[in-house]
């Protein structure tokens, strides 16, 4: 299972204040950080009569990022709508509204006014940047490489795109260059907590846990609130062994926001490693609850039916994990072996089968087909399996 990272976005655009009829403070509330003061001064520039069209129209793009902000989408739209219509040459509408239907899902209209607005100003690195986080969320991280190096090219002091690029270099399994990356974010902003958390990934990924923990250590430090970071550590701290750690870590990130499956999940692996079955339950289902798709949830939970013998409802999980992820190879793998238990061989063959084929190097897969091929009277093709398996581990169902 991937760690949540984290994306940031350009600075909304700033509006000339010397046309304006408004009071300084209005200006200043328009174009500032907080979306809550934003739309105040934003609304009071565009209902004056005296605000010429060009600066409503970036008025009305900044009051709907600071609705993007505040989750209010049913309002931003309209106000990136108005913002292009009064200025169809306002970039930074285009990358709102882009940002709208990113919100919404629909990728194909974001990547469009995306386009639309990085064509309109090549040298806008808010654009390009904004453009980039879409892809690296797409799964497509050599098109956010490109659009983050035209980026740093045109603002070397942009710390979030050195950021964003880091992460597209970890999700890569760059890590060397992603560590680099979040180093010169970090150098440029030494209180960029979320570069902190990712440079703590990049660590965790090389195997680094002690300088991970420092880096998650230094962003709670920062924000005692930021949720990944406590959910990171505790990763960290459970590959270190230090379970109770782990768990306390676990049970803060649910303190702090009780509707992200995730820590669920995580929290219920280590307790079904240490075979508190009833707690693992708990928190599979608790996951559940929460997001119905998960498949990793369903498996997982699955194997908490299985260690308890229960193989009808392990199946039914690993049915639903599967349904919901048909990638998911531990899912055949495992159904598979609940069906051995179940004395029905000959479908534990077919999802063996299934497993191995999206992972050849599963030797227990392997291991357990052969064991389903010698009950089912395959003693030949249970013997040859059960030889392959031991020769790519020894220890395989020992």
């Amino acid at each position: 299972m991937r760690l949540k990272s984290w994306l940031f976005a350009a600075a909304i655009v700033a509006a000339p204040a010397s046309v304006w009829a408004q009071t300084d403070q209005q200006i200043r509330q328009c174009n500032g950080a907080d979306p809550a003061l934003a739309i105040i001064g934003c609304t009071a520039v565009i209902e004056s009569r005296t605000t010429p069209v060009p600066t409503r129209s970036r008025a009305l793009t900044n009051r709907g990022l600071a609705y993007l902000a505040r989750q209010q989408f049913d309002r931003a739209l309209p106000d990136f709508e108005s913002a292009i219509q009064l200025d169809a040459r306002n970039p930074t509408a285009y990358v709102g509204r882009g940002n709208y239907y990113q919100t919404q899902g629909d990728a194909t209209r974001a990547l469009a006014d995306y386009d639309r607005a990085v064509a309109m100003n090549p040298k806008d690195a808010g654009g390009l940047l904004q453009r980039a986080n879409f892809h690296l969320s797409s799964g497509d991280p050599e098109k956010a490489l490109a659009d983050y190096n035209a980026a740093i090219a045109i603002d070397p002091k942009n710390v979030s795109a050195f950021a964003n690029r880091g992460e597209a270099y970890r999700v890569q399994g760059e890590d060397d260059r992603a560590i680099a990356d979040f180093d010169a974010a970090l150098k440029l902003d030494p209180k960029f907590i979320a570069a902190y958390d990712n440079r703590g990934l990049a660590l965790l990924d090389q195997g680094e846990t002690d300088r991970a923990i420092a880096d998650f250590d230094a962003a709670i430090k920062l924000n005692p609130n930021f949720v990944g970071a406590y959910s990171h550590r505790a990763v960290a701290h459970e590959s270190n062994g230090a379970h109770d750690r782990a768990l306390a870590d676990f049970a803060q990130a649910i303190k702090l926001d009780p509707n992200d499956p995730s820590p669920y999940v995580n929290r219920g692996n280590i307790y079904m490693a240490q075979n508190d079955l009833d707690q693992a339950l708990q928190d599979y289902g608790r996951a559940i609850m929460i997001d119905a798709n998960g498949a990793e949830a369903y498996n997982n939970r699955g194997n908490v039916y299985a260690k308890k013998g229960d193989f009808t409802r392990a199946i039914a999980d690993y049915d639903a994990a599967i349904r919901l992820n048909p990638q998911l190879a531990s899912a055949y793998g495992n159904r598979g072996l609940a069906l051995v238990k179940s004395k029905q061989y000959a479908r534990a063959i077919a999802d063996f089968n299934v497993a191995l084929a999206k992972n050849p190097k599963d030797a227990l897969s392997l291991h357990n087909r052969g064991f389903a091929k010698q009950q089912s009277g395959d003693q030949i093709g249970g013997d040859i399996d059960a030889l392959s398996a031991r020769g790519m581990d020894p220890n395989v169902g020992k």
